[in-house]
């Protein structure tokens, strides 16, 4: 559908103040830089502050994250985007100190075998020494290269993968825990197109996951050698900033400009018409727009679509949420008899507890504590249990804190706690999620000037936000502009 462009003013809007809105405007304010005739951009955000999920607070020394707490350097754009912040300096690694996760199997924490990339094994001693797996589990796995690869095509659940290529146990102990802690998801109907293609890849390529991971470490070691020494700093699998994630969209803020950000604004609907999208906000005046960013989730997103493209707001729904919700609690070091000697814990579905994961936020992280004093982070919710995300806070403390006696043997009380809940927080990437995405793709070529961007389609983390943001923004600026 063509529409006349206002003969006067071009505008952009982006609704949602999240990491993905705040990257697309952030996008759009570079392109506008030197432009004779700048193109105004806005940013409406309901809430009273920017930056959705990445909450960062400081108290008495102490920093807690109620969200990510990091991104990974694996995907660059997060990493591309602090430095063109000039923020490279706030950049973080994880404590040299220690390293690796522990599982809790019913009986005991067991440490993460060395080696286990994303739960396929590449280092055959700690793997055969390991305590966490039985020796039937511990030979199935070795077994998946002799696995055939799967004749059929197109897409399958990650758990049908996993429990296919490397069999229950290594579902039950390492995908399940592990996919918890990032999607809050549950493997049974996640769709392993959208989650986790590499894997897909690699058994294509090598016909086993485990040849393929070990090649493509050898083809990474040697491309390393061939090029020349990094300058600065390397830096970890995961990274953070030294004085929180709220650093980076604090800093977006004011690069963006404070006057192009409007907050406490809730759209209530989007409309397309020959001026361009009409915007409705509650309690003010319609206005119009070239083009809109919606960065909000699917089912907000939803909202502004009904009833006018109704089909629209139908596939936007039909992307699934869960609740969840993070514990932060403050101990004395001398309250804790385990040596903290990892960065945290992960929790099995089979192990039948009320936490999903756990972060020894002050042993992972420099600085977010005193040092006589321990800060630990309980994820709590998820797919499997999002009934407790929406807990009372004392209740809330009440159950993190017998989880942790029974897991750690901590009896003592926190000295402070931090409740941060997210309700319906995190998109789910279920079977059938690549058509979506396609139907998505195709109502936005039909409607010119509609971008829709965030956490819901091609990629939860924080650097995929980022990218998928600044796409959004490269394509609305060509459509405005071109």
């Amino acid at each position: 559908m063509r529409r006349n462009r206002h003969p006067q003013k071009k505008r952009i809007t982006i609704i949602g103040g999240g990491i993905s809105g705040l990257a697309a405007a952030y996008e759009l304010s570079l392109r506008n830089r030197n432009r004779t005739r700048p193109i105004e951009i806005e940013l409406l955000e309901q809430a009273p502050a920017v930056g959705g999920k990445i909450v960062t607070r400081r108290e008495n020394g102490v920093l807690i994250e109620g969200g990510p707490d990091c991104f990974i350097q694996e995907k660059p754009w997060a990493l591309q985007l602090v430095r063109e912040l000039g923020l490279a300096g706030e950049l973080l690694n994880t404590s040299a100190e220690t390293s690796g996760t522990f599982v809790f199997d019913q009986r005991a924490l067991h440490r993460l075998p060395e080696g286990v990339m994303m739960m396929v094994p590449t280092k055959p001693g700690p793997f055969l020494k390991s305590k966490l797996f039985s020796w039937p589990g511990k030979l199935r796995m070795a077994a998946e290269v002799l696995i055939p690869r799967r004749r059929e095509q197109g897409d399958e659940t990650l758990a049908a993968f996993v429990n296919r290529r490397l069999g229950r146990e290594a579902l039950e102990k390492l995908a399940e825990p592990l996919i918890a802690g990032i999607h809050a998801g549950d493997p049974d109907n996640m769709s392993l197109l959208s989650t986790f293609p590499r894997f897909l890849e690699l058994e294509k390529e090598y016909g086993s996951l485990i040849i393929g991971m070990l090649k493509r470490q050898r083809q990474m070691r040697r491309k390393l050698k061939q090029q020349p020494p990094a300058r600065g700093p390397r830096h970890t699998f995961f990274i953070s900033l030294k004085n929180g994630l709220g650093t980076l969209t604090d800093r977006l803020a004011e690069v963006i400009g404070l006057e192009q950000i409007h907050l406490q604004q809730t759209v209530t609907a989007l409309q397309p018409t020959p001026r361009g999208w009409r915007i409705s906000r509650r309690e003010m005046e319609p206005y119009f727009s070239d083009a809109v960013i919606v960065a909000a989730e699917a089912y907000n997103a939803a909202k502004l679509f009904d009833p006018e493209m109704g089909w629209l707001a139908d596939l936007l729904r039909g992307i699934p949420y869960v609740s969840s919700a993070t514990v932060s609690l403050l101990y004395p070091r001398r309250a804790i008899a385990h040596p903290l000697d990892a960065y945290g814990f992960i929790v099995p579905r089979i192990a039948r507890r009320r936490i999903m994961a756990m972060t020894w936020s002050s042993i992972k992280w420099a600085g977010r504590a005193p040092e006589e004093m321990v800060l630990m982070r309980a994820f709590v919710g998820g797919a499997q249990q999002p009934e407790l995300a929406g807990l009372g806070d004392q209740t809330m403390v009440n159950l993190v804190r017998e989880e942790l006696e029974f897991i750690m043997g901590i009896t003592a009380p926190p000295k402070q706690k931090w409740i941060y809940r997210w309700p319906q927080g995190m998109p789910q990437y279920i079977i059938g999620h690549p058509d979506r995405l396609i139907a998505l793709d195709q109502v936005m070529s039909d409607n010119p000037g509609l971008y829709l961007t965030g956490a819901a389609y091609r990629g939860i983390g924080i650097p995929d936000c980022i990218l998928q943001g600044r796409r959004a923004a490269a394509r609305a600026w060509q459509n405005v502009t071109g």
